[in-house]
């Protein structure tokens, strides 16, 4: 199931990241039903051409008229900035050879996404569960009789 740990060669787990992107001078190009097509086609092509080598997968995809928005699940040996890289790049390649009128009059300069991305990391647990789980590392923990039922001593009666 898609958002599940993962086994990697010497690590298991979940890096698990919403990524969003705009086009350059946030130009409105996804407006355009084919461009948005072409370009929801090109983040499948980038899976299917790395997804394998760094278990890259694209659990959502979200296009404004303006900008994307991916939740991107890959494996540890990779840096978000290089996903960010990949999907971005082949993407803007694939949109730009399909219409190359968007070059001409929109992307003069040759590039379609501003350099800027926003991205928040996610995953099967909230940062609360985190920092609780580490802050109680070594300490006894609360003895479970049943679903939510904590024995009396460990109210300390």
């Amino acid at each position: 199931m898609d958002g599940e740990k993962e086994s990697y060669s010497s690590s298991l787990g979940a890096q698990i990241v919403t990524i969003n992107f705009a086009v350059k001078y946030r130009h409105a190009i996804f407006d355009d039903p084919r461009v948005k097509t072409r370009a929801i086609q090109s983040f499948e092509e980038t899976v299917r051409a790395h997804g394998e080598r760094i278990g890259l997968k694209i659990l959502k995809k979200g296009v404004d008229k303006d900008h994307v928005h991916l939740v991107v699940q890959w494996g540890p040996g990779t840096s978000l900035a290089e996903v960010v890289r990949l999907l971005k790049g082949r993407c803007a390649r694939d949109v730009l050879q399909a219409f190359p009128e968007l070059r001409a009059k929109k992307f003069w300069g040759g590039h379609m996404w501003s350099p800027a991305y926003h991205f928040l990391t996610t995953g099967n647990a909230d940062l609360k569960h985190h920092m609780d789980y580490v802050e109680n590392q070594g300490k006894p923990r609360v003895p479970v009789v049943g679903p939510g039922q904590m024995k009396l001593d460990a109210f300390g009666a």
